[in-house]
C-alpha cells in the first residue's frame, strides 16, 4: 500500500507577502523530503527536495505540481531561488560533483546544468541572489577556507573567490545546509551603517554580502570566536587580508602572555 502522501506547511509567502497572517497545510504531491522553499510573489513559489525533486505553484499553494530535473534523481536539492513563475535556481548539496546549480527560465520545462562542483572535497552548501543574474553560492571549508561562488549573469558563469582573500576557517566550522537559509544578501543601503564600497556579515554561518562591481571581496576578522564556534566576518574591499593576518598574531601573542 502506498505510504500517505506527504504534507507540509507553508507560510503563505510570509517571507514575501506581509498580508499573510496564518500557515495553511496543503498537499506536497510527493513523498520526498522538501527542503527549500522561495517566494518570489503572492502567489508563486517554488519548494525543493530530495531525489532530485521540485515543486511549483502559481495559485497561492491551492495545487503544487511536483516532478523532478532530468538526470538529478539522485542529488539533494537544499536551495531554491526563484525570480518568476518560470525563473528559478536549485542547489543540490552533496560531496564533489553531488553540489550543482540548476536553472530553468521556462517554469521546469527545461533546465540548464550551470555549474558542477569539480573539487572531491567540496560541498556546497546554499546560494542568495541580489536579483535574478547576480548571485552567490558558499560551500564548506576546503583547507581550511570557505568556498564562494559569484555568476553576474544569470548563472552562465560562475567564478570562485580567490581562497587568498579569505580568512581561515575555525576548526570543525561548516555551514547549515538544511533549508538554504545560511547565506543572504541585502543591498547597499542596509549595512548597519558600516563604511565602505562592499561589506558584508558572516555570523554562525550567515553571510551577507554586497560586493562593489566588478570586484572580489576579502575578508577581515571583527572579533575573535566565542566558546570556540561563534564568529563575526566582515567583508571589504580595501587592504582587509594584511589586517586580518595582524590580528591572528597579536591573538597568539595574547595567548602566550603568562
Amino acid at each position: 500500500m502506498a505510504s500517505p502522501m506527504r504534507v507540509f506547511l507553508v507560510a503563505l509567502f510570509l517571507s514575501s507577502c506581509l498580508f499573510a497572517q496564518d500557515l495553511a497545510v496543503q498537499k506536497s504531491n510527493t513523498t520526498e523530503n522538501l527542503r527549500g522553499i522561495s517566494t518570489p510573489s503572492r502567489n508563486v513559489a517554488w519548494a525543493s527536495g530530495t531525489h532530485g525533486t521540485y515543486l511549483r505553484t502559481t495559485d497561492g499553494g491551492e495545487t503544487w505540481q511536483a516532478a523532478q530535473v532530468p538526470g538529478a534523481e539522485t542529488l539533494d536539492f537544499r536551495d531554491v531561488e526563484a525570480f518568476s513563475a518560470d525563473v528559478a535556481y536549485l542547489l543540490a548539496a552533496g560531496p564533489g560533483e553531488q553540489s550543482r546549480i540548476y536553472k530553468t527560465a521556462d517554469a521546469g520545462k527545461t533546465w540548464a546544468l550551470q555549474f558542477t562542483n569539480n573539487n572531491p572535497k567540496g560541498f556546497f552548501d546554499c546560494m542568495a541572489f541580489w536579483n535574478r543574474d547576480r548571485g552567490i553560492a558558499v560551500g564548506d571549508p576546503v583547507n581550511g577556507k570557505f568556498e564562494l561562488i559569484t555568476t553576474k549573469d544569470g548563472g552562465k558563469h560562475w567564478k570562485s573567490i580567490p581562497t587568498a582573500s579569505l580568512p581561515s576557517a575555525v576548526e570543525s566550522e561548516g555551514a547549515f545546509a538544511a533549508s538554504g537559509t545560511c547565506i543572504a544578501v541585502h543591498d547597499a543601503a542596509v549595512r548597519r551603517g558600516v563604511a565602505g564600497a562592499g561589506v558584508g556579515i558572516l555570523h554562525l554561518g550567515h553571510v551577507v554580502m554586497k560586493p562593489a562591481a566588478g570586484s572580489a571581496p576579502q575578508c577581515r576578522h571583527t572579533h575573535r570566536p566565542r566558546r570556540g564556534f561563534e564568529r563575526h566576518l566582515l567583508y571589504r574591499l580595501p587592504r582587509l587580508k594584511k589586517r586580518s593576518d595582524r590580528r591572528r598574531r597579536l591573538q597568539a601573542a595574547r595567548k602566550r602572555r603568562p
